[in-house]
């Protein structure tokens, strides 16, 4: 059973923890990570979920998970990449961009976003079955053509108060 901690609008924590496929309350967000990867032809390493149990099963996203209580997003997102793409990152590398605070039926969540910048061969990785089916990098257009083919997370529906590809492109400069 994963418990997740808790958190206010502010991003404070709250003295409040949650299971994973529980809701919370109004005014409460437990957090995610999102993390990208760009390499220098600014092609982002992107994987295909494998799981139907998913949020979004089957669909490409970023690599992404939940923030486990007691971890902090950091370290939550450099087990996340070592988990599901098989490698180690030291933590430098990861840059963080914002926190997106999302209003959620099911569960709100703060989306700390990461970029990380490398050049990774996709043949080095040794992706978790399990969780990832494929692995691709791919350009912003070809993300927002496969989001219009519903292929990959849809973040523009999902996201609606916030310009996502925006402030990741702004931080990549």
């Amino acid at each position: 059973m994963e418990l997740f901690d808790l958190y206010d609008q502010f991003g404070q924590k709250l003295n409040k923890k949650m299971k994973r496929g529980t809701t919370n309350n109004k005014g409460e967000y437990h957090r995610v990570v999102h993390i990208w990867i760009l390499n220098n032809k600014n092609q982002y390493l992107i994987q295909q979920r494998n799981k139907s149990t998913d949020r979004y099963p089957y669909q490409w996203a970023p690599t992404a998970g939940a923030v486990i209580s007691g971890e902090t997003s950091l370290e939550a997102a450099q087990r996340e990449v070592a988990e599901e793409l098989g490698i180690e990152i030291e933590k430098e590398a990861f840059n963080f961009i914002d926190s997106l605070y999302v209003k959620d039926p099911k569960s709100n969540y703060i989306i700390d976003l990461f970029l990380i910048k490398r050049n990774i061969r996709l043949g080095s990785l040794n992706i978790d079955k399990i969780e990832v089916k494929d692995i691709a990098y791919k350009t912003k257009k070809q993300i927002i053509q496969m989001i219009e083919n519903s292929e990959f997370w849809n973040f523009i529906r999902d996201l609606p108060d916030h310009d996502y590809f925006t402030i990741l492109e702004k931080s990549t400069i």
